[in-house]
């Protein structure tokens, strides 16, 4: 097993040594260089172990380290990076090592902040913060949050069993004569850093965690390039022979550091319960889900390997094992061979047999006690008839409910609706919405209205909830009933359905203008429905109502209603813009709750989502933040307001948060009341923003792919009343110069918002509620 130092330059006085394995990262390791060359602590030395890399990843290594003296370059024949670590850690120069995979990214000042604590704290292992990452989005890493491991102080392996969750060697960094005899396994790529770290953390005389994210772990998405972590979904057999390997040798340490019997099993307990929960499960797991024989009985029969070493004393401080091998591996039977599902039965029999009367009575009094009741009936009768009726039984339930379910629905939508038709109408008015758990968007300001210049109407709002049958059918007789059904949106509980002709249905869309394509507008696009679903979804609306004669055309198309029936009245929602008092509680209310608000220009940034309503969810950012606070932070504050489609927010990088403040939850009119500059991409909110003529900047960094999943209703460079910008540096700049066409923006305003006076919701009451 050869390796051979290509690259190493005469480096004194290094503080901390950086150990890189690389194997076939052409894609990301520039980027990795990037972060790791420009650390803010000097006397670093990078040390790169190529692993036998085929691709391009060595050449890009050198290119770095012909402008960079402090990069060393080792190269080995494919060992794994372990082998890679340890070859690193023997040629280290540093008082502290760490270590980084090569598509990682740290930031700036991760290895200061470390190094200085470590110095500080007199601390052997210094932790901090971690984010995971994809093309998306960023996100803290579960398990650390709720394990503790963020939390910064002291701590010892005794006290804060949570490290055990934290068994990467990348997000640390160690003094140097503390690992020095402490070597990672050979022939393991998976958990091969786990005796490792176990070792270093129970060898500590001191390890401390500092207060802020230190390192980004790559979360990769391409299936050809998966990372280590990653494999556990591909090679399950693998993956579990690497797991045994790796507690064949971690095992010895807990007797090895921990005298104390009591203090030596519950600590044991928690890595056995860390372990087998995330990592032997998800390998397991994958294994059943794979429906392939093979596999699924070497996984098993691995599995049961693990489970016979397993101390008696210990087995039943471990839940997870009891967890997968009653209701978890049942649950999963449809997708088991008979030849699997075998194994399993001889692991129910080693189950049972160690089984203690504690864990026992939790499992049957549990809400999977139906699951646990099969597996000791198997293990009695040793026979896998038990399991295999129950989940025939469950099964049939399963379709009997779905069955049920749409039966149900139907006779709500058939029955109760028809029924409600032939009694006579009532002066009822309802707010449906399937988003909307109140009286949000338009639906205020017209209820307000209406409770003042309408009282003898009832008003009835059904909103986003689940709900059993009866209320079902009480919802279906309401709209059987009502003289209004007032919408914000698509509302499929109305997807073709016939209310009585005398019923009005509202559409108060919830989107101004008309900028993105909707609707009929729309099909054909990337991004779009089916015809028959758009007309099935329309059909009930008796107006729409829009905020001015120009857009009519274009709703009628897109709901494919008659263009008489869409009417300019303005929407109601815009009408907060004009209600002085509100404004004035809405700033107050924001600039308490927000000091850093307060004696700043405020930027917001208000993109619409991208992509089918699965990919919506994320919002891959572009803007570049840190960045920006650099540059404006003085004079601004940056507020995101991502649109409402976007689940997972977006995280705020150490460097910005005196700049950035997330305001994803809260209203949008609110927050744009208190914008001084918009920045927006396709966005229908521009309209409403355009009431204020304040400055808008168009960020369209994606304009090309956008056209091909939406288009627009008008030729985008020159409808939009703002300049159109495709970098972080241009909208720095703008912003910077000030110089913004504030009189086209408010011929946009007089343009598309003739009818947003204020009167919004006076006006539609007053037309269409007799």
């Amino acid at each position: 097993m050869s390796f051979e130092l290509i690259i190493n330059p005469d480096l004194k006085d290094v503080k901390v040594s950086l150990i890189i394995p690389v194997y076939n990262v052409e894609e990301y390791i520039e980027v990795t260089c990037s972060s790791l060359v420009n650390q803010s602590l000097k006397n670093i030395e990078i040390i790169f172990i190529d692993d036998g890399s085929s691709d391009q990843s060595v050449e890009l290594i050198k290119q770095y380290a012909k402008d960079y003296p402090n990069i060393v370059l080792g190269i080995q024949d494919n060992s794994g990076p372990g082998v890679a670590r340890n070859n690193g850690k023997k040629i280290a120069r540093g008082e502290y090592i760490g270590f980084v995979d090569s598509d990682d990214l740290l930031p700036h000042d991760a290895i200061e902040a470390m190094y200085q604590a470590a110095l500080d704290e007199n601390a052997d292992v210094v932790t901090g913060q971690s984010l995971s990452f994809n093309s998306t989005h960023k996100w803290f890493i579960g398990s650390h949050v709720s394990n503790g491991v963020n939390i910064p102080g002291e701590k010892s392996l005794i006290s804060t069993p949570g490290l055990l969750y934290s068994l990467g060697p990348c997000n640390k960094l160690f003094k140097a004569t503390h690992v020095k005899n402490i070597n990672f396994p050979k022939n393991i790529k998976v958990t091969e850093d786990h005796p490792f770290i176990i070792e270093a953390y129970l060898k500590a005389n001191r390890i401390f965690t500092v207060d802020k994210v230190i390192y980004y772990y790559r979360s990769r998405e391409a299936e050809d390039n998966i990372s280590l972590s990653q494999i556990v979904r591909v090679n399950s057999v693998k993956v579990l022979n690497d797991i045994l390997k790796s507690l064949s040798i971690s095992d010895p340490l807990w007797d090895q550091y921990i005298v104390n019997k009591f203090e030596r099993n519950q600590l044991k307990s928690h890595y056995y319960q860390r372990i087998v929960m995330a990592d032997i499960w998800p390998a397991v797991n994958s294994a059943i889900r794979s429906m392939e024989t093979e596999t699924q009985v070497e996984s098993l029969k691995l599995f049961l390997e693990f489970v016979n070493t397993i101390d008696i004393h210990l087995y039943n401080k471990i839940p997870a094992i009891s967890r997968i091998l009653s209701y978890e591996i049942v649950n999963r039977y449809h997708f088991m061979s008979p030849e699997a599902k075998r194994i399993h039965l001889d692991l129910l029999k080693v189950w049972e047999a160690r089984l203690n009367p504690e864990m026992a009575h939790q499992l049957i009094t549990s809400i999977h006690k139906l699951e646990v009741n099969s597996c000791l009936a198997a293990v009695r009768k040793n026979s896998l008839t038990p399991i295999n009726s129950l989940v025939r039984r469950k099964a049939n339930k399963k379709r009997k409910n779905k069955f049920s379910s749409r039966l149900k629905s139907a006779f709500a939508r058939r029955v109760v609706l028809n029924f409600a038709r032939m009694l006579p109408m009532k002066d009822e008015i309802i707010f449906a919405s399937n988003k909307s758990t109140g009286l949000q968007d338009s639906y205020y300001f017209i209820y307000e209205e209406l409770i003042k210049t309408k009282p003898e109407y009832k008003i009835i709002g059904h909103f986003i909830r689940k709900r059993n049958f009866s209320e079902l059918c009480k919802m279906y007789y309401d709209f059987g009933r009502a003289k209004y059904v007032i919408l914000n949106d698509y509302h499929r509980p109305l997807y073709n359905v016939n209310l009585r002709k005398d019923t009005k249905v509202i559409q108060v869309w919830h989107a101004c203008g008309a900028f993105k394509k909707f609707g009929l507008s729309a099909v054909g696009y990337k991004d779009s429905n089916s015809k028959e679903f758009e007309i099935k979804a329309h059909t009930s609306y008796s107006n729409v109502i829009v905020s001015c004669d120009e857009i009519i055309p274009f709703y009628a198309e897109a709901f494919n209603v008659p263009e008489s029936r869409v009417l300019a009245l303005g929407l109601p929602r815009t009408d907060f813009f004009y209600n002085e008092e509100m404004l004035e509680s809405v700033k107050n209310r924001y600039f308490n709750k927000y000091p850093m608000l307060k004696g700043k220009k405020i930027i917001t940034y208000a993109p619409t989502f991208r992509g089918s309503p699965k990919e919506r969810k994320n919002f891959n950012l572009q803007l570049d933040l840190i960045q920006m606070a650099n540059k404006l932070q003085d004079e601004y504050v940056l507020v995101l307001k991502l649109h409402p489609a976007v689940k997972k927010g977006t995280v705020i990088p150490q460097e910005a948060k005196d700049f950035v403040i997330d305001l994803g939850n809260h209203d949008m009119n609110e927050v744009l009341y208190l914008t001084d500059i918009l920045i927006s991409d396709y966005s229908s909110l521009v309209f409403e923003y355009a009431i204020l003529e304040r400055p808008m900047i168009f960020y369209a960094y994606d304009l090309e792919e956008y056209l091909d999943e939406r288009s627009f209703f008008y030729d985008y460079d020159e409808f939009v009343p703002g300049p159109i910008v495709r970098t972080t540096d241009e909208i720095i700049n703008i912003i910077k110069e000030g110089n913004y066409d504030l009189q086209k923006v408010a011929e946009f305003n007089h343009r598309f918002n003739k009818y947003q006076d204020g009167q919004s919701a006076k006006r539609l009451i007053q037309t269409l509620i007799k």
